[in-house]
């Protein structure tokens, strides 16, 4: 048995028994990569409207809602059982099989002509994220020791940024300097999306054969996949610090759907009507959304050790108050020649990644040990309320309203999230 093995470390980071430096190692990578490409789509669908469908400008808005809301309202059909598959089965066999369902996601995308062959598209996609989204929150879970958790998911979203950074980064600028070797923008979409989708298949390839083997607790042998959703439930209904974890995961979630499509549309959409090509608006939108996430790397394992350091609801609630300012912040600007883009950007970042960080640490430290994949499951589901809920209002509230509406309204939320937070902390000081 795997689990009556020494202890390894990484580094600083004593993991769990039974996982080995090189699982530990597969995972960042998985990670990396996974945030890497699920940032990328989000990040390139506004370029798929203006270029492929000539979606009109005050109308994308609800067409990204839309993409958004039916991609998560499937993942939270699929998000639960996965996780419960994965105590069954294993981690590693859903890993991997999230990524070469992304991968063939990322080759259908260009094809799309129209809104419902796109929206066709998004619903397949989403099959891939719940998947991988699931078992990247999972297998972070399960892998470090307790006294080194927060330190783990530090470094875990260090290199979450790093893969957002690099995804956005160097495949965001390949559609202009495709344009600019003559290619029409199209083809060049094509091309882009199409190296992602390699980069998914090399991917899934690590997952198989770095993750480990196996499933970390008998649980899965022996029930079924109902009564490990039943289990992870009553483990949420009783501790309130799993539900405020499930809040986090919430606000997290919403948090990077305002970042990743509405940042980018506005952006995008603020360039060409200054009057640059679609392309060079992609470029424009480049620089600050990697701004944001440089910060949110650079400040990801500052928040990590914090969090080791710290009464971990307490850091929850930093973690909101930093994001609620950050994400006001954004509200009042959208223009990437601004002046005043980069510090808000700064600000995006560091509030996006403070609540993915203290979502998945105070959650680590909560779920019991025996159904935490029933119990991220159930995670899962809050991280697809938070996108539903960002979806729907986000793109409504962005074409009728104002583009700045959702930046307001998810900065309301993590500030109630925080509040939240304060009640727990002021009922365990009573009962101390």
């Amino acid at each position: 048995m795997n689990d009556v093995l020494p202890a390894q470390r990484l580094g600083p980071v004593s993991l769990a028994p039974g996982y080995s430096a090189w699982n530990a190692r597969s995972y960042l990578l998985a990670a990396m990569i996974t945030v890497g490409m699920l940032a990328f789509i989000s990040f390139i669908q506004p370029y798929l409207l203006n270029a492929n469908l000539k979606v009109p400008s005050d109308e994308q808005g609800r067409v990204l809602g839309l993409l958004g809301f039916s991609n998560e309202l499937l993942s939270l059909l699929l998000v639960a059982p996965f996780g419960a598959l994965s105590d069954k089965i294993g981690r590693r066999p859903v890993y991997t099989l999230g990524f070469l369902w992304l991968a063939v996601g990322f080759f259908l995308y260009p094809l799309a002509r129209t809104v419902p062959q796109l929206l066709a598209c998004s619903l397949f996609f989403a099959v891939g994220v719940a998947a991988v989204g699931c078992m990247m929150a999972t297998v972070l879970a399960d892998t470090p020791r307790e006294e080194s958790r927060g330190l783990f998911v530090g470094i875990t979203g260090f290199c979450q940024g790093l893969g957002a950074t690099l995804a956005v980064l160097v495949l965001g600028k390949f559609p202009q300097r495709l344009a600019a070797d003559g290619m029409d923008a199209i083809t060049a979409g094509q091309i882009t999306l199409g190296l992602a989708s390699a980069l998914c298949v090399l991917s899934a390839l690590v997952c198989w054969s770095g993750l480990r083997r196996g499933t970390p607790s008998e649980i899965g042998e022996r029930e079924p996949l109902a009564q490990l959703l039943r289990a992870g439930l009553a483990a949420a209904r009783s501790n309130p610090r799993i539900w405020f974890a499930y809040l986090l995961q919430f606000v997290s979630f919403a948090d990077r759907i305002v970042i990743g499509t509405f940042f980018s549309a506005r952006l995008q959409q603020t360039a060409i009507a200054n009057g640059q090509t679609v392309g060079e608006a992609v470029s424009a939108a480049t620089r600050p959304f990697v701004i944001a996430n440089v910060s949110a790397l650079i400040f990801a394992v500052f928040f990590g050790l914090l969090l080791d350091r710290l009464n971990r609801i307490a850091a929850g609630v930093i973690a909101m108050l930093i994001a609620g300012a950050g994400y006001m912040a954004g509200g009042f600007v959208g223009d990437p020649s601004s002046d005043w883009i980069v510090p808000v950007a700064i600000m995006l970042g560091m509030g996006q990644i403070c609540a993915i960080i203290a979502s998945q640490t105070v959650l680590g430290q909560e779920a019991p040990r025996d159904v935490r994949g029933a119990v991220f499951g159930l995670a899962g589901i809050f991280a697809s309320f938070g996108i539903l809920f960002t979806t729907a209002f986000g793109g409504w509230l962005y074409d009728l309203v104002d583009r700045s509406a959702p930046f307001f309204l998810i900065g309301t939320v993590n500030l109630g999230v925080m509040i939240f937070g304060l009640i727990l902390l002021r009922q365990s000081t009573n009962r101390s």
